[in-house]
């Protein structure tokens, strides 16, 4: 006579082993489904970000990542440690030409961050109306006064130039500039804390009032700063509006020469700084006398390149030189910002005259993806994601282009954004999943 078999199952929790029978292991089983895999699964999406955005026919998802991700993972883990924590003050900036000026793009990623991880200010501002250009619709600084101006295309103008590209110069001592932000809900830009990027050399002091007159903070042009042309105050209150007024305190001092101002508020989370000038190319910034300097004073976190539009009017391309060109500048910035990653974002696709196909953003984009990869920094490709060559046709089918072939509206600007935050999102996503606490 033959007994009933005794089944069993052997298993391991945590590395401890465990051996029992067919339907004890049917009821653990269950509670496993039912209680740890649930928290198992839990713990893997927490600090994850969930994200996604209006995408066009001619958009290729599947494209839209970023390449070399991992070079970013310094800069991710802090995400996550705001995500998870909230103790974090991540500090991006962006660096570009006139599709970066205006800021739509670059308002569409900086809304995105600091919805998900926090809004710790409004970031680099820059003087661009009182210097006769275009200024971003986010805030509004003017004078009293009119200025000299001077933007980094112009390299061979006297004037210096630091962390915005664009420097405004009075002789006048009764100037005065008038700082104002602007909500964008649902996010608040007002600022309780201003570095003042400047020209100390002969300069005059400073001192920030209210609306109705209240002086608020001074700087004194005389004190030493761990950087040289900058000074940080802290204000009593957050506000939205503060006025920048010149105090001349001994003779020597002659001039204010302003090159941009940096609005924080005391809150964790990210601050997206996008720096653009009309008409950009790499060298020009590496030609800027204060630039490169002056970005380690933000601490970037990260920093993105967003240039190559100009360099790709020229036909045909000069690869060499343009690569030479790229190179210089980010070992100029890495020079300054050793441990901080840089990722460079491609230019889109655009016609030349108005009408023609550009081969050169064809050729830039090959050589960019080439110089990245040797170079190990990260990738996200704009031209690949929304078609590469001759996209720019779907662009303009699609109404997002302007008539001039080079610039878009701002549906467009903030598509691109979008991408741009969609793929940064995947990668973090990646990251947090294989993240180890």
């Amino acid at each position: 006579m033959t007994g009933r078999r005794s089944i069993s199952s052997q298993f391991s929790v945590y590395g401890l082993r465990f051996s029992v029978g067919a339907v004890a292991f049917s009821a653990f089983c269950a509670f496993l489904l039912g209680n740890l895999i649930p928290l198992a699964c839990e713990a893997q999406h927490k600090g994850t970000v969930e994200f996604s955005c209006k995408k066009y026919p001619f958009v290729h998802e599947e494209r839209n990542e970023i390449v070399s991700a991992h070079v970013l993972d310094s800069f991710f883990n802090k995400l996550y440690l705001q995500k998870t924590k909230g103790d974090q003050r991540i500090h991006i900036l962006q660096i570009g030409d006139s599709h970066i000026q205006a800021d739509f793009l670059s308002a569409q990623v900086r809304t995105d961050f600091q919805s998900d991880f926090g809004n710790a200010g409004r970031g680099v501002v820059v003087p661009l109306r009182v210097a006769g250009s275009n200024e971003p619709f986010n805030y509004k600084i003017t004078s009293n006064v009119a200025c000299n101006s001077k933007r980094c295309v112009f390299v061979d103008r006297p004037m210096p130039i630091g962390i915005g590209g664009v420097t405004v110069t009075s002789t006048f001592d009764s100037i005065a500039f008038h700082i104002k932000t602007f909500d964008y809900p649902p996010l608040n830009y007002a600022f309780n804390k201003i570095t003042l990027f400047y020209q100390k050399d002969s300069s005059f002091d400073f001192h920030f009032e209210d609306s109705l007159g209240h002086t608020l903070a001074g700087i004194k042009s005389s004190l030493v700063d761990r950087f040289p042309n900058v000074s940080t105050v802290q204000l009593p209150a957050l506000t939205n509006d503060v006025i920048l007024k010149a105090d001349k305190t001994s003779p020597d001092q002659n001039n204010a020469t302003v090159f941009g101002l940096n609005l924080e508020n005391d809150s964790s989370g990210v601050i997206f700084s996008s720096v653009g000038v009309n008409g950009a190319e790499a060298y020009q910034y590496v030609r800027a006398k204060f630039f490169a300097e002056e970005t380690q004073v933000l601490r970037p976190d990260l920093i993105v390149i967003s240039l190559g539009t100009n360099e790709g009017q020229k036909i045909p391309l000069d690869k060499e030189l343009t690569r030479s060109r790229f190179d210089s500048l980010i070992r100029q910035l890495k020079s300054y910002n050793p441990s901080t990653p840089i990722l460079l974002t491609m230019p889109p696709d655009s016609y030349t005259r108005k009408k023609y196909y550009n081969p050169s953003i064809a050729a830039i984009h090959e050589l960019l993806v080439q110089y990245a990869k040797e170079n190990h920094i990260a990738v996200w490709d704009l031209y690949s994601v929304t078609g590469g060559e001759k996209s720019c046709y779907q662009w303009r089918k699609y109404g997002l282009m302007r008539k001039d072939g080079v610039h878009f509206i701002r549906a467009g600007y903030e598509l691109q954004g979008n991408l741009f935050y969609e793929a940064i999102i995947k990668a973090y996503n990646n990251y947090v999943g294989h993240r180890h606490s």
